[in-house]
């Protein structure tokens, strides 16, 4: 059965605005599409999806597997694919790919599971589960210093109380989150289909300062301890075996990136979908039974990452397609989230949705690492929201990016 061709528009304006109707109708019409332009294979459909996210056949790198470029080098496959493009053309960029060497989301097999287990020792549930009173406390004073005023949700709220909890779990000084929130918002910036020049220099030159920060702070704490997750990780081991200074810096990156970034735009996009549902937040309260149903609800609806890319590490049927080995494909999170076959009216919100598995959590060995601590800090900053009266100052514009779904800001009043 041949794959249709069919183009994801992520360069119009509109479909970033809303992709979701073209998502839909790509989806009804086909659970696979060849993107000529984009150089992929997308997944449209919720259990292919799911299935791609979990099993053994796909992987984000085939690294390590020994032979593999050599094992596909005669098949007419598309594998010149986005990130080839991007390591081609900012290849030499030595501090970005330095920041990704060690990545849990770039690393397969043992190495992947060494490292992923020696991070899981670090990141304890005790340690995230006593961030909760600071959660609280800094959420209300945010908040209160807010009140009576208009004000953007993200600048002036969600980024300072993001930023503030991973530097809080990490050890960072107060005083260095503002850096911290610079190099995180221009190193996201090289993780979309679309990368300027511009943008892939400033990448570079935040990834080289976090990684000399990082180090420096880990110098320190192996001096003098703390109890933090810098120094857990610097003291962290199994069978004598420790994780290396790479390894912890690429961590730390990866935990304020995809935490920090994913916590931010949750924020916007759930208040966004609030604002704009037709319901008083003391009807919201009253349906939702625990906070929890309001975040996974409102990550399902409006996920803030919307596609993530892997490789066939062996020939495969999937979708009622073939899929040859090292083709490189990307599995559309949000449509899958809006998938009919698995949410009964998907396009609603439904806070008493007995189906809760969505795909933004991830999969399998890739399973977000910080769901737990994204849980809390979520269900602390909604349980906080619902408690007021906000009101929508304007119709926010989207940042422009597909991947990594948010708006440029969000006015409101408390």
């Amino acid at each position: 059965m041949n794959i249709p061709e069919l183009h994801l528009p992520t360069e119009n304006k509109e479909f970033i605005k809303n992709p979701y109707a073209t998502m839909g109708e790509f989806r009804e019409s086909t659970p696979v599409f060849w993107d000529e332009i984009n150089d992929l294979f997308f997944f449209t459909r919720y259990q292919d999806v799911r299935s791609i996210q979990s099993t053994k056949s796909f992987g984000t790198t085939f690294n390590h597997i020994d032979g593999f470029e050599e094992s596909i080098g005669n098949q007419e496959i598309p594998i010149t694919s986005t990130a080839y493009k991007r390591s081609d053309q900012f290849g030499s960029y030595e501090n970005f790919w330095k920041s990704e060497e060690f990545s849990l989301l770039n690393l397969e097999g043992q190495l992947h599971k060494e490292l992923r287990g020696l991070v899981a020792k670090a990141f304890l549930p005790r340690s995230v589960q006593q961030l909760v009173p600071f959660m609280e406390q800094k959420s209300e004073n945010l908040f209160n210093s807010l009140q009576g005023s208009e004000f953007d949700m993200l600048k002036d709220y969600a980024q300072p109380y993001s930023v503030s909890i991973i530097g809080k779990l990490l050890g960072v000084p107060e005083s260095d989150h503002l850096e911290f929130l610079d190099w995180s918002h221009k190193i996201v910036k090289m993780y979309d289909f679309e990368v300027t020049e511009e943008n892939a220099q400033k990448a570079e030159e935040a990834a080289k300062q976090f990684i000399e920060y990082t180090q420096d702070l880990l110098d320190k704490r192996r001096q003098n301890p703390e109890d933090d997750m810098i120094t857990r990780l610097s003291q962290v081991s199994e069978d004598n075996n420790y994780l290396t200074d790479d390894q912890i810096i690429c961590t730390v990156i990866l935990l304020l990136n995809a935490g920090h970034e994913a916590t931010v735009n949750t924020l916007g996009n759930g208040l966004h979908a609030l604002l704009t549902l037709g319901k008083s937040f003391e009807e919201i309260k009253n349906e939702a039974d625990e906070i929890n149903d309001v975040v996974e609800e409102l990550i399902r609806f409006d996920s803030p990452l919307q596609f993530f890319q892997r490789y066939a590490l062996e020939d495969i049927e999937i979708g009622g397609h073939d899929i040859k080995k090292g083709s490189k494909v990307a599995i559309l999170l949000g449509s899958a989230n809006r998938d009919p076959r698995a949410f009964e009216e998907p396009d609603t919100i439904n806070f008493k949705r007995e189906m809760k598995d969505h795909s933004s959590w991830g999969g399998g060995i890739h399973f977000c690492i910080g769901t737990h601590l994204a849980k809390l800090e979520l269900g602390v900053s909604f349980n906080h929201i619902l408690e007021k009266d906000f009101q929508l100052i304007e119709e926010p514009s989207r940042t422009g990016a597909f991947g990594i779904r948010g708006f440029k800001n969000l006015l409101v009043s408390v």
